[in-house]
């Protein structure tokens, strides 16, 4: 994969910096002339889920440490990478959320970030860090 472009942003653990970033997702993946408006879409709510699970880690660590966001353009792929310093997690070990039929479902307001990223995006990858996590979100030509 040959990279294009690189745009780099660091924010504040603060969810009302999320509507900046899902701007700079969209504005930057725009010009990945092989993606739909509705994949532009769905990599904004992806990254701006994998932000929002940033912000909520950090805050539960008393971390104020930035979060970074990297959106790299290929001729073939968008990937957006989102690193933050909330102490980390297992991806695999997150409480499965109950079916859509199942009653329990309406009172389950939490844990749909991740599925939701899988789910938009191609591929996403959870990577530990020193002190936290780094998503890697793919949306492909």
């Amino acid at each position: 994969m040959t990279r294009v472009a690189t745009v780099e942003l660091t924010i504040p653990p603060r969810s009302d910096y999320l509507a900046l970033v899902r701007l700079v997702v969209a504005s930057t993946a725009t010009l990945a002339d092989f993606l739909t408006d509705r994949r532009v879409d769905d990599l904004r709510l992806a990254v701006s889920e994998a932000c929002a699970n940033a912000v909520d880690g950090q805050r539960a660590q008393g971390s104020s440490l930035p979060i970074h966001i990297a959106i790299e353009l290929s001729a073939e792929a968008v990937t957006v990478t989102v690193t933050d310093h909330g102490g980390g997690f297992e991806p695999d070990a997150v409480d499965p959320i109950p079916a859509a039929d199942d009653p329990g479902r309406l009172r389950h307001e939490r844990g749909l970030g991740i599925p939701l990223m899988r789910s938009l995006a191609d591929d996403v990858r959870f990577t530990p860090t020193t002190n936290g996590t780094a998503v890697r979100i793919i949306v492909e030509a």
